[in-house]
């Protein structure tokens, strides 16, 4: 026999021995099994058809850019609408009260306002410049006085605040399905102050009043896809 097939078989022959031996120490001694793994391991795998059939190859040579998060829809139509009046009507005690009849005209600062550092400037309040101070950040939503809190079932785009150099600032823009007229009669009965003043033009209504030193303003507004926007602007109230 050639001595280069001799070594071969002898090669073999250790390679199987080593691999018996590892066999025969490493073998793990049997466990309980986990009922929870087992079931994990035996439940049916979901699979989303509109995923299943979706290449996904280019993905890591995909172009770079920030984050894409798509929002829910708004809640829309009557269910939405009848829930969110119930709702508002529990938080006043069981009556929404008719604000007074509007006068025609509206504040040009809120009115042509885009961001919430100019909507602050449309009221005073304690402090100074506190719109230049204001600090964007959805937190600033749940810091509104109670009176001024959000619409029931109201879905928050934008806030803004300032607690610095005096200032008792909060800005908030939210959407809600509910008529201009509901929200601003809402914030009537809470508010509830007999220097309130109600503004209406072109679709657009202006609740605002003062109490001590700080000022409230509220805006609601028709959008063109059916929804209210309303900022509330409040400074130390």
């Amino acid at each position: 026999m050639p001595k280069s097939v001799r070594l071969l078989i002898s090669f073999a022959g250790l390679v199987a021995l080593a691999l018996g031996g590892c066999g025969k120490s490493s073998a793990p001694e049997k466990v309980d099994d986990d009922p929870a793994l087992t079931r994990a391991l035996a439940a049916p795998i979901m699979i989303d058809p509109e995923l299943f059939s979706r290449n996904n190859g280019g993905d890591a040579i995909a172009g770079g850019g920030p984050p894409v998060m798509e929002m829910p829809p708004f809640e829309q139509g009557a269910a939405a609408i009848t829930m969110a009046k119930a709702e508002a009507e529990k938080l006043v005690g069981g009556q929404i009260v008719t604000a007074p009849a509007a006068t025609e005209g509206y504040d040009p600062v809120l009115r042509n306002a885009v961001t919430a550092s100019q909507r602050a400037r449309s009221i005073k309040g304690p402090g100074t410049d506190c719109g230049s101070k204001a600090d964007y950040a959805m937190a600033w939503s749940l810091r509104l006085p109670d009176t001024f809190a959000i619409y029931p079932r109201g879905h928050l785009l934008e806030a803004a605040g300032s607690d610095r150099d005096g200032c008792r600032l909060r800005v908030v823009r939210f959407v809600t399905p509910v008529e201009p007229v509901d929200v601003i009669n809402f914030y009537y009965t809470r508010a509830r102050r007999p220097t309130v003043r109600h503004l209406e033009k072109e679709a657009a209504h202006v609740l605002s009043g003062s109490s001590g030193t700080g000022a409230f303003a509220v805006q609601a507004r028709k959008r063109e896809d059916g929804m209210t926007e309303v900022d509330v602007v409040v400074n130390g109230v």
